[in-house]
């Protein structure tokens, strides 16, 4: 897996070196920039790397079991007029994981289960997709549909089920602090077409999927482009009794935004505790680390 996060991630570096922002990008200091992109709906384009190492726990876990996640996502907004802004911001997914059990719930950016053997493989594809207005001060929001596709290969740690559901983002920015949330929830709409021969592919299509996220967001603003952060998920899986129902995190990280020649780089460390968690199988703690490389948006102004 982290050979092949590393490949990616030295591509798209060595592509993005090419781009012509060097002029642009002195027009905003590091700390604008860094304002700037703490906010999901701004006009500023990058490409996110994330990697996250997590710990699971619960009654059905056998010792210390982990799951290893690294996403790829393109953020790349486009102003509709004067003052509105669409997005699409698909989240490309890489699990090593279980294969003996499997992914057993959460979401493909940040799946739950357990297994006593492992295998690394392409997880399911996220896609959010709407409009909305982004503000610099005050208030920014934004809506539209989200949706997963059954793209994993691997039997186990795929949903292999075709999921959509409306998808929501708020928050609210002074010169010091961002405070906000995107919302993101997901029905089973129908199955991938699989085989129902395989009795893993039977029960994934069998079951029957009706879930949220959120990831909130708590940003402290610091001299010299520097970022007090909390960026945590919180998981509902409604259909779950109630002692597995609810995912519910706390975290504390650091950002830095920095230059890399003339591409301006965010770099975000970030560790993650959940104070509530199912009680079967659930996240314990995490450990998630970022880059962001910001391109030119050429229908913006960086």
């Amino acid at each position: 897996m982290k050979k092949t996060f590393l490949f990616i991630t030295l591509f798209m570096m060595s592509f993005v070196q090419n781009s012509a922002l060097a002029d642009e990008a002195k027009a905003k200091s590091m700390e604008e920039l860094s304002k700037e992109i703490a906010n999901p709906l701004a006009q500023i384009w990058n490409l996110s790397f994330q990697y996250s190492y997590t710990n699971i726990d619960g009654d059905l876990v056998d010792g210390s079991e982990y799951i290893q996640t690294g996403l790829f996502q393109p953020v790349l907004p486009v102003p509709i007029g004067d003052k509105y802004t669409a997005f699409a911001r698909p989240v490309i997914t890489y699990i090593e994981g279980p294969s003996e059990v499997g992914i057993t719930g959460g979401t493909p950016a940040d799946p739950l289960g357990h297994g006593t053997e492992r295998s690394s493989d392409f997880g399911d594809i996220i896609l959010p997709i709407g409009a909305g207005v982004a503000n610099p001060l005050g208030w920014s929001w934004g809506a539209g549909l989200t949706f997963i596709f059954p793209t994993s290969n691997n039997d186990l740690l795929g949903s292999h089920q075709y999921q959509a559901g409306p998808t929501a983002l708020a928050l609210w920015a002074n010169e010091d602090w961002m405070i906000g949330g995107h919302l993101q929830h997901w029905w089973g709409i129908a199955d991938d077409g699989d085989s129902d021969s395989n009795p893993i592919i039977r029960v994934a299509h069998d079951k029957n999927l009706n879930h949220t996220n959120l990831q909130y967001f708590i940003i402290r603003h610091l001299p010299n482009a520097w970022q007090l952060r909390a960026s945590p998920n919180v998981t509902v899986d409604w259909e779950a009794d109630s002692d597995n129902k609810l995912t519910l995190p706390i975290a504390i990280g650091i950002g830095k935004m920095f230059k890399i020649g003339p591409m301006p780089v965010m770099l975000v460390a970030e560790y993650q505790y959940s104070v509530i968690a199912p009680d079967n199988i659930g996240r314990e703690s995490s450990i998630m680390l970022q880059a962001n490389f910001i391109i030119k948006n050429p229908f913006g102004d960086l």
